[in-house]
């Protein structure tokens, strides 16, 4: 064997290895850098943007309790416990906060859970400053409690309602928050970016079977705006806001089985009230909403007709006619004329219902209506008479001006 044939063998190895050295040279310099240098410049805009929105927001959303947490034990607050120990509110008009009379950290007990007017609450702003301030005014009808705060209080921005019959499905809006109590850990009000995903009013009570008294529903008659941005324990009572950074809806606690998706009280329904709230004007004398029409059920029939329509009304402009019959409300069949009331929301109804069990029950008067808020959209199925057929039509309950 020749000394170049043993060269070549002995070099064998070496010249593939380089050789495999080199592909993966050449590969490395053959596929491309994958970076956003002088790309992407609309979508580095939008997020430059969101947080200028973020900043500009958050001082005016704050955390309230009903007493200060224990700051200084990280195991009471929610990232640690799984709930937070305080609410979400917003500012508005200067020294009034805005929240929900049924979030968690801001019930109590008793028959009555809900704060009354002048109980006290502790408040934490943006940037840590803690103050106090009283409850000034509750609606139920519109799970809303406003609160005064006290002199002395830190100078916040405030927010303005917007107009939440504006909102589409498929707006984009923004929920702000103490997620969690993130705003008592580290300072933090939370934002979060979505869509409006629909629009729903909640289901009567006991209208899906009528005959068995534990079918579930729900006292409130408003509406609610669905929005898909995350809804976490100490985000209720905080603000859904549009892209011009007013509030379109107040963050509530209820939860819709299967759903998956956060709830606001409309802003509209808010504005409805919000005056009267501030001097102080009791729940019970509230506006009360105005539908415009009254109906009838003859003697030994089921089904109810429209017997008066108010001149200007809702149900006039809503294009309600005497003589249709009254079929559906929100889609729901009315089990029957005793029900219509509470289907409608006409004032604050309760029914007698038994609680507890085999052992030891009670009977209790149960809300199955709040009232229905003004500013609420009912949508009421009528028949025609004369050849049945149907139509759907959208009231949006008003305030009846007052006769002096």
């Amino acid at each position: 064997m020749g000394v170049a044939s043993l060269m070549t063998r002995r070099f064998r190895p070496l010249l593939l290895a380089a050789a495999v050295t080199g592909l993966a040279v050449a590969a490395a310099v053959a596929t491309p850098f994958v970076g956003a240098e002088g790309k992407f410049e609309t979508l580095k805009s939008l997020q430059t943007e969101r947080r200028g929105f973020a900043k500009a927001i958050s001082p005016a959303v704050v955390a309230i309790a009903t007493e200060k947490p224990d700051l200084g034990n990280p195991g009471q607050t929610g990232l640690a416990g799984g709930s937070a120990t305080a609410s979400s509110g917003f500012v508005v008009d200067g020294d009034y906060v805005v929240t929900c009379i049924e979030s968690g950290p801001l019930m109590g007990r008793g028959d009555d859970p809900y704060l009354a007017v002048g109980a006290g609450v502790w408040m934490m702003a943006h940037d840590g400053s803690e103050f106090k301030g009283k409850v000034v005014g509750r609606d139920r009808r519109n799970l809303l409690l406003l609160i005064k705060m006290d002199e002395g209080h830190p100078k916040l921005p405030s927010l303005k309602l917007g107009d939440s019959d504006q909102m589409a499905m498929g707006s984009a809006v923004c929920g702000f928050g103490n997620t969690l109590d993130s705003l008592l850990i580290d300072r933090q009000i939370s934002m979060t970016y979505g869509t409006v995903s629909g629009f729903y009013r909640f289901e009567p009570i006991d209208v899906m079977d009528p005959e068995n008294e534990n079918t579930g529903g729900d006292p409130y008659k408003g509406n609610v705006i669905e929005v898909d941005v995350a809804v976490h324990d100490g985000d209720h009572g905080g603000p859904i806001v549009n892209m011009k950074g007013e509030v379109v809806g107040m963050t509530c606690a209820h939860f819709m089985a299967g759903r998956h998706l956060g709830c606001a009280v409309p802003s509209n329904q808010i504005r409805a009230v919000l005056a009267q709230l501030k001097k102080g004007v009791a729940q019970d004398d509230l506006a009360q909403g105005w539908l415009g029409f009254k109906a009838k059920k003859p003697t030994a029939s089921r089904d109810i007709f429209i017997s008066e329509v108010e001149a200007d009304s809702p149900a006039s402009k809503a294009g309600i006619k005497v003589g249709m019959q009254l079929v559906r409300v929100d889609n729901y069949r009315i089990p029957g004329w005793e029900r219509l009331r509470e289907m409608l929301g006409v004032g604050y109804i309760t029914r007698k219902r038994n609680v507890g069990n085999m052992f030891q029950n009670r009977t209790v008067d149960v809300p199955v209506s709040y009232g229905v808020p003004v500013g609420t959209h009912i949508q009421l199925t009528l028949r025609n008479p004369d050849d049945g057929t149907e139509k759907t039509v959208d009231l949006v309950v008003g305030d009846k001006a007052e006769d002096f």
